[in-house]
């Protein structure tokens, strides 16, 4: 059945990256993207580290002429791993004023593309001791649970306030 924008349902793609070697709430984590999220898959990245930076903000790598933020997605949840090769993801994250922000996210090899996920469970985020800011949605499915990351409060964090 098409949607608003005339989308079939069935049409829709994901791209999950799994967060290999993992636990979260019994069950392996894997980061859950839209396909139009993800602009492209890198076998490596040169990444500059940044002095001073939190340990999950790896640091900055030049992409197609842009200098992009590198961000650790299981660092930035206090998960603990370690995968055996490591891909990079550069991934689009949509402002609220309609603007658009990338940034390159250090994942497992194991990203794979597939449909919508049809069994999948809302998951409670207060019992995954997973940081409740960064993420939008958690959801269990199958033998993984799937974490469905908000980006934006990393890449734009609140502004200091002033005294």
């Amino acid at each position: 059945m098409p949607d608003e924008q005339g989308t079939k349902r069935s049409a829709l793609k994901t791209v999950t990256a799994r967060l290999t070697g993992a636990e979260v709430l019994g069950r392996e984590p894997a980061l859950l993207f839209t396909a139009r999220q993800v602009e492209e898959v890198l076998r490596e990245a040169e990444v500059r580290p940044l002095p001073f930076a939190p340990d999950w903000l790896l640091g900055l790598c030049v992409w197609r002429r842009q200098t992009l933020p590198v961000l650790d997605p299981a660092r930035l949840h206090g998960i603990r791993f370690v995968p055996a090769r490591s891909l990079y993801m550069v991934v689009r994250v949509a402002e609220a004023g309609g603007g658009l922000l990338r940034c390159v996210l250090k994942v497992s090899d194991r990203v794979a593309a597939s449909g919508l996920p049809r069994q999948a469970a809302a998951a409670e985020t207060a019992d995954s001791g997973l940081n409740p800011a960064f993420l939008k949605g958690l959801f269990a499915h199958e033998d993984a649970l799937l974490l469905v990351p908000d980006l934006l409060p990393a890449l734009r964090p609140p502004a200091a306030e002033t005294v």
